[in-house]
């Protein structure tokens, strides 16, 4: 695989599509993620003839034109590269993001079919991202310990950034159906857990209702005494475990605990969830799950 460094930083661009604007860079009168300097008339008429269906734009290339820059020395070309890591305060994460591109016309023609047939139809437009950026497949590199050098490569399905969503098609049609189905959700995972938000926030009252006791305290094991708030796990009282372990998110907090029911409804089918979860021994997490899906497919948006 062949990496591709993500450095130059994109200005002015907008993740929610439920307010695009265009995004015209100084110099030019046209949208940065529709210019043809890096696509052929054929590719270009596909990112064209989804944007016109979608309303979203789709790119292939993290090169996206090339513009005039003035120097002391004179005028030279300089390629405006996407930057998937920017975010809205203009810091970038911990990690590395290593991609390959699709190569030919006719993955690139199945690659935009799995995105409009297999993603966009579990969603409303208002969860689009800006613009898609399919690749062929991709890893997210990341230092678990701030002291080490060390790297770790972790293969995954799409990164959701500010201004783009990065999409890893990885020859999904070669799949067998469950392969497919398993895919395509850990994928709206990922864009769900980044945007998410869109909804307002008092449209999830109905989720938060169902035991809201906790999200003011953190919920404690019983002791010997039987003083305390569940027996053996959390998931008694209606919360995941999903950022339990991590000293930097209060797990039974609001943001956290809505976080990590999106995060599991998607990594799991729902067979695989009524296992995992006993509705005899957590009815709490069953009345939540149901309440956010009932949320979800409210606004338009697809869980099972």
């Amino acid at each position: 695989m062949k990496p591709y460094i993500l450095l130059f930083l994109l200005l002015g661009a907008c993740w929610s599509c439920s307010d695009k604007e265009d995004i015209t860079p100084s110099g030019n009168d046209r949208n940065m993620f529709d210019m043809p300097d890096f696509s052929s008339p054929e590719e270009m008429q596909i990112r064209r003839d989804f944007y016109k269906e979608t309303g979203s734009y789709l790119i292939f290339n993290d090169s996206l034109y090339y513009r005039d820059l003035t120097t002391p020395q004179g005028s030279e070309p300089e390629c405006v590269i996407l930057d998937l890591q920017y975010q809205i305060s203009g810091t970038t994460d911990d990690s590395k993001i290593s991609y390959s591109l699709l190569q030919n016309m006719e993955d690139k023609t199945s690659a935009t079919r799995f995105l409009k047939e297999e993603i966009l139809t579990w969603l409303s437009p208002a969860f689009y991202s800006y613009t898609f950026f399919m690749a062929d497949d991709f890893v997210v590199s990341t230092q678990p310990y701030w002291w080490s050098d060390m790297w770790v490569d972790t293969p995954t399905e799409a990164y959701a950034g500010y201004n783009a969503t990065l999409i890893a098609y990885n020859d999904f049609y070669s799949k067998d159906e469950t392969e497919r189905y398993r895919y395509k959700r850990q994928v709206l995972r990922i864009m769900l857990e980044k945007n998410h938000t869109q909804i307002k926030e008092s449209e999830y009252d109905d989720f938060y209702n169902v035991f809201p006791k906790f999200y003011a305290k953190r919920p404690e094991k019983k002791d010997d005494k039987g003083k305390g708030d569940y027996e053996e796990t959390v998931w008694e009282v209606g919360y995941m475990t999903t950022y339990q372990g991590s000293m930097y998110q209060d797990f039974w907090s609001k943001k956290y605990d809505l976080l990590a029911y999106v995060t599991e409804i998607y990594s799991l089918t729902e067979e695989e969830f009524d296992a995992k979860y006993d509705k005899e021994k957590y009815p709490i997490v069953h009345q939540k799950k149901e309440a956010l899906v009932k949320i979800f497919e409210r606004n338009g948006v697809r869980v099972y």
